[in-house]
Formats: C-alpha cells, structure tokens, sequence
C-alpha cells in the first residue's frame, strides 16, 4: 500500500494519472483514495486548480461537485512490438545421445568416453563445438606432454560434469522445448 501524502505537487501528479488513465468522474474522494492523501487535502488541490482555470467545477442537480479537465481522454499506451517466437536451437525431438529415449545421462559413460577420445564425452552430451575444441586443445597439449594429461583430465571431468547436469530436471524442460540446456 501506497504512504499517505500531503504534497500538492504528488497529489496533483495523481490526479493526472487518474484523469489520463482512468474513466473514473474526478471526485475530491476519488482523487484522496488514488493520491492517497486526506479528502481535505484533495479537495484544496481540486480548489486550486479551479481557481487557476486549469479545471472546471460541476455540480450536478443533486449538489454532487464533480471536476473536468478540458479535453480529457484516456490515454492508451502504445502498443509494444510482438516478440518473435522464440526459435528452437535444436529441431524438437533432436536430444543428445546421453537422454534419447527418456534414459538418463550417464556422469561414468561420459568420463569413459573422455578418456578414451579427447571430447568423445562432450559429444555424448550433445556439446559438439564443446567437444571438438577439446580434442584439439587435449591433442595440442600432448605435444608438451604434461599440459596434454592435465587437459585430459580436466576434459574427462568436465563430460561427466555435463553429463549430471543433463539429469536435473530443469535441463529436461528445456530440451522439451526445443532449447539446449546450458551446461
């Protein structure tokens, strides 16, 4: 819920939202239930914009004071642009080989493959440029040797990481939708 006000610069800023929004007749009520302010206050406000020709006071044959603003209209807001449907990345019903057919992936499949091919476990997962940069990064550091068996081994921990990941259930949505999850 909104603070109560006593600032005639806020109270008036709310009449113009209630006037310009709303097809509601401009009462001293109406104005303190939408400022929110006290009725007293509405009403000096209204007062005050009477008394400087910026609205007209009515009363009606039942003595009810009702305010107009000259060329009043209700204001729509523009229309924003239709979002694209969103494409899917993969074409539905394309799963990566470790979930087709509703199996889970499996981490220990993964690592194997990982091990056995640079990157073979990240293919299993559906990570194919994944897949690809490590087995040319893997087969580069095995020039130096040693960098070659820590990538490796990062590489294998890295299938079997992807490979959980593909499990959580938020992963499957997105694969239901078309989407490839991000691992």
């Amino acid at each position: 819920m909104m603070k109560r006000t006593d600032d005639p610069a806020v109270i008036e800023h709310r009449l113009l939202e209630l006037a310009y929004t709303t097809d509601v007749p401009i009462t001293a009520a109406a104005l303190a239930y939408y400022a929110p302010c006290s009725l007293e206050n509405a009403e000096q406000v209204l007062d005050g914009l009477v008394s400087r020709n910026r609205i007209r006071m009515e009363v009606n044959d039942d003595g009810n004071i009702t305010y107009e603003l000259p060329n009043r209209h209700k204001l729509t807001a523009k229309p924003e642009p239709a979002l694209r449907p969103a494409v899917p990345l993969i074409p539905p019903g394309t799963y990566p080989l470790a979930v087709r057919n509703g199996r889970e992936a499996s981490p220990l499949l993964a690592a194997v493959l990982s091990f056995l091919v640079p990157g073979a476990g990240q293919l299993y997962t559906g990570n194919v440029m994944t897949a690809i940069l490590w087995f040319i990064f893997v087969g580069a550091g095995y020039l130096l040797i040693l960098p070659g068996i820590f990538l490796h081994l990062v590489c294998i921990a890295t299938a079997a990481s992807a490979a959980n990941r593909l499990n959580s259930s938020v992963a499957r949505l997105q694969l239901q939708d078309g989407h490839y999850p991000t691992l």
